[in-house]
Parts: structure tokens; sequence; C-alpha cells
């Protein structure tokens, strides 16, 4: 009887041990939200730029964008976020000091009946630099199909602009192989010919785009448009384009063309 009440009294404590035990973990609740995106939080320094209401994801009701810029204190951009629904879904750098403003607009280039979101920057100085960025809306994300860096350097050893005489002009991109002879408008250059030998290397940036479906197959393709400067910057003497195509959900460059300042086609290579 001894050994039976001795082991029930082991037993007994050892239950009471273990409940202790139990009481004494902590148990996290699951979050039913810890895998949802944070809220973006608008600071004293963050300014709402635009504003869109569209339905980009394929719901019921439309999602509300809005494009906010993050300053200085100075009042200088250091960057910007699209916030959709109150999450942030992209956010751009103002790592080059490139881009001064900025824009949203809404397009469908892809032909599958649903706006895709294009975010535009630009430049305030002269030549008028221009980025973009253009996201597909899939499954509550933006995947980003296109982005392109601006060449700042307007006498990049890339090209070769250089005056041959009698109103022609040398154009080659060496990266590349494109040349061509660009022929002047005489009437233009009327009283200033002393000034045609100072043509020289000066392409600027990109500034301006088209989105044009050229092939018919009902998805636009994105050209970027440069200008090649001649006697001054006012002065435009051709058009640098480059073609992107959509390829597997991404666009990618395809050709280079080089046209008169009319936009007549003058040579071309694939890339």
């Amino acid at each position: 009887m001894k050994k039976i009440a001795l082991i029930l009294l082991i037993i007994s404590q050892t239950l009471l041990v273990a409940g202790c035990s139990f009481q004494n973990t902590e148990v996290k609740p699951v979050n039913p939200l810890a895998k949802e995106e944070a809220s973006f939080i608008v600071t004293a320094n963050t300014h709402m730029l635009q504003t869109l209401d569209k339905n980009i994801f394929g719901n019921k009701t439309p999602e509300k964008m809005i494009l906010y810029v993050e300053e200085t204190p100075e009042g200088m951009p250091q960057s910007w976020s699209l916030v959709v629904d109150g999450v942030e879904k992209v956010k751009l750098f103002h790592e080059d000091g490139l881009y001064s403003f900025a824009k949203l607009a809404l397009a469908d280039i892809d032909n599958d009946q649903r706006d895709e979101v294009l975010l535009y920057r630009q430049s305030s100085g002269s030549a008028g630099a221009m980025g973009l960025n253009v996201y597909k809306a899939s499954e509550n994300n933006l995947q980003q199909i296109f982005s392109n860096e601006n060449e700042m350097n307007p006498s990049s050893p890339r090209f070769e602009v250089k005056y041959m005489g009698d109103y022609y002009v040398k154009f080659e991109d060496k990266e590349t192989g494109l040349k061509a002879v660009i022929e002047l408008d005489q009437k233009q250059y009327s009283n200033l010919e002393d000034m045609l030998n100072n043509i020289a290397t000066w392409i600027d940036p990109i500034a301006d785009y088209s989105l044009v479906d050229y092939n018919d197959d009902g998805i636009k393709e994105i050209i970027t448009i440069q200008r090649v400067i001649g006697i001054s910057h006012a002065d435009t003497i051709g058009l640098l384009k480059t073609t992107f195509k959509m390829d597997q959900n991404q666009y990618k460059a395809t050709t280079l063309t080089l046209c008169d300042s009319k936009d007549k086609p003058l040579a071309e290579v694939k890339l």
C-alpha cells in the first residue's frame, strides 16, 4: 500500500509540474496580417503628387493609386513612391539627381484589356531628360516590364558627330556600328555658315517616348527619342530612336534608328 501511495504521489507531482510548465509557456497567436505588406507612412517630408482611381488588378472595385514624393528639408526630391490602396508598391530613388518631376499614367500597351502603370520622371534642365518605368499588374503586385537608363554625357565617346562640309554631317555609333550622313537644310543656316564647322558630338538624353503598335500585333512598341544637336542646343539635326518590343513579358531593345530632323529614317541597325 505504501508503494502504491508513493507511486500515486510521484505521478500527481509530475502532472502538477507539467501543468505549471504548460501554463508558463508563451504561445504567440497567429497574425492573419503577418504576410501582408505594411501600410505606407506619410511623413512631414512626403507630399502627394497625383491620384488615380482605376481597377488594375481585375477586382470588382477600383484601386486608389497615389504618387508621392519624399523631399529634403530644402525641397529637393529624394524618392518617389507609388502607393496602391495604402500600400507602397513601387519606390524609385533620386540617386543621380537627374529628375525633378514625376507623373503617373495608365495605358493598355499589351492588349490584355487591362491597363499597365506608366511612371514618368522628368528633368528641369534644358534637355528635358525623361525617364519611364512601366509596370504590369499581377496578383496584387506590380511587375516592372520596362525601364531605361538615361545617357547624360552629350559628348559620349560612343558617338561621333562631325561636319563634313557642303551641309553634310557624319554620324557614327561606335557601339552598334550605326553610320549615316545627315544632310542639312541650307535655308535654316542662312548667314550662319561660319558656325557649321563647330558642329561636334552632342547627343541629348532621352526626352520623349512613343508608344505605337507598328507591326499590328496588338502589343505596342516603346520608342525612346534623343535629339542630335547641331550648331546650338536649339538646333536639332537628327533624331536617334531605340525601339523596344515585348519579349517574354519584358521589353527589350530591338533596333536603333537615325532619322533626320523631319523624322525621315536614314539608317538602322538591329540590336
